[in-house]
């Protein structure tokens, strides 16, 4: 059975599986397209990226695509732990430059799920983390898309004082100057 809990930012929802345990450990379903149509999510996954920081404090984003090819994404930790953060990119939503984060990790198995419109970040909490990306349109570079991780009008708090960055994401714009089309 899959619980699905609503954030702070209605189309961003919190996934939960439910934990079968019997004698010999437990078991639990970690995706299903028939339970995510029954819960109104109709998203059609066709890729699964792993990403594999080695470092706790490792940042990735703020990333997301452009239209058309805006990207649906559901992320979970196999291994580790991490915050995952969500950012409203459409123009037109009231709640545009928001965000809601949620924790992400081995123990909890949470799942959380972006709508296309919504930029993505994680931050690694502990070492050697695993986190997993399911997404409903294929990467295309043409699209791709950063917006600077320390924009001061979506003010992200991390609680991480020194934040593992790659160049792409200390090069990327502020959303202000960015050509973000959601």
């Amino acid at each position: 059975m899959l619980k699905i809990t609503p954030t702070d930012l209605p189309e961003v929802m919190v996934l939960e599986h439910e934990k079968y345990i019997e004698s010999r450990g437990f078991s639990y379903s970690n995706f299903s397209q028939r339970e995510l149509k029954e819960a109104g999510i109709q998203t059609d996954f066709i890729e699964e990226n792993v990403y594999c920081p080695k470092t706790a404090g490792t940042l990735y984003g703020i990333h997301f695509q452009n239209n058309p090819m805006a990207q649906a994404k559901l992320l979970y930790c196999t291994r580790g732990r991490g915050l995952d953060y969500a950012v409203d990119l459409r123009k037109s939503s009231k709640t545009y430059r928001q965000w809601v984060c949620v924790e992400l990790s081995e123990a909890n198995r949470k799942q959380l799920y972006l709508p296309k419109g919504f930029g993505h970040t994680f931050l690694s909490l502990e070492d050697d983390t695993n986190v997993v990306m399911k997404i409903d349109c294929y990467f295309n570079p043409e699209y791709r898309r950063g917006i600077a991780w320390n924009d001061p009008d979506i003010n992200i708090k991390y609680p991480v004082d020194k934040l593992i960055l790659a160049q792409h994401d200390i090069d990327a714009p502020f959303l202000k100057d960015s050509d973000c089309n959601l």
